[in-house]
């Protein structure tokens, strides 16, 4: 079976998207621009292509929120307009952008991600207490037989403003730190404030790690 090789003019189609990709990453902009080019000028679906390309190196290798919002704002518009001026200008502003590699926090990012993968394999974490709400099988049954649950960081109301409590307690939040008792004087007002009475009072004990 004979391999067919797909060209943009006297180019592979592939090594072209490479070099678009690559010189983007390497900040080239004159030579980003050419094989961008090369694209609109050699394929009728290139406008979707290079947006395409665009969105996939913003996703992989910008570390610039803006800019990569707008890659994806690209994309998702992509041929729905003939004029390509603002594939031009984001590849450009791609170009210049800064890369992961080039901040501390994108570097830092990359080293976690790499431990994340390597610990999955062999140091795997336990869901953490604080985890198992009622949003959860466990934490939901757990609620049902009426055992105590912790539900310090979760979104409704009660999670909420217990976060908030310890927050402007404390000055920041813990898995370690819990309410103390006056929380529970505020939070019979708050319910007053909401117009409900959906949630008991609920004693500041430890959670049992093992429900």
């Amino acid at each position: 079976m004979a391999y067919y090789q797909q060209k943009l003019g006297q180019y592979d189609f592939y090594e072209v998207i490479s070099a678009f990709r690559k010189e983007i990453k390497l900040g080239r902009v004159e030579d980003a621009i050419y094989w961008l080019t090369v694209i609109l000028t050699h394929s009728e679906s290139g406008a979707k292509t290079a947006a395409k390309q665009l969105w996939v190196v913003a996703a992989e290798d910008i570390d610039d929120d803006i800019v990569v919002l707008r890659a994806f704002a690209v994309y998702q518009m992509a041929g729905k307009v003939s004029e390509t001026d603002h594939l031009y200008h984001l590849t450009a502003k791609m170009c210049r952008a800064n890369k992961w590699f080039e901040t501390a926090e994108g570097v830092s990012v990359d080293y976690l991600w790499s431990k994340a993968t390597g610990d999955i394999k062999n140091h795997p974490k336990q869901i953490p207490s604080y985890a198992l709400d009622e949003h959860t099988s466990i934490g939901a049954r757990a609620k049902k037989q009426g055992k105590q649950i912790d539900n310090r960081f979760s979104g409704h109301d009660y999670g909420r403003q217990q976060t908030k409590w310890m927050y402007d307690r404390d000055g920041k939040i813990s898995p370690d730190e819990y309410p103390d008792p006056q929380f529970f004087v505020y939070w019979e007002q708050y319910k007053e404030l909401l117009g409900e009475q959906d949630e008991p009072i609920q004693q500041p004990l430890l959670i049992e790690e093992n429900l």
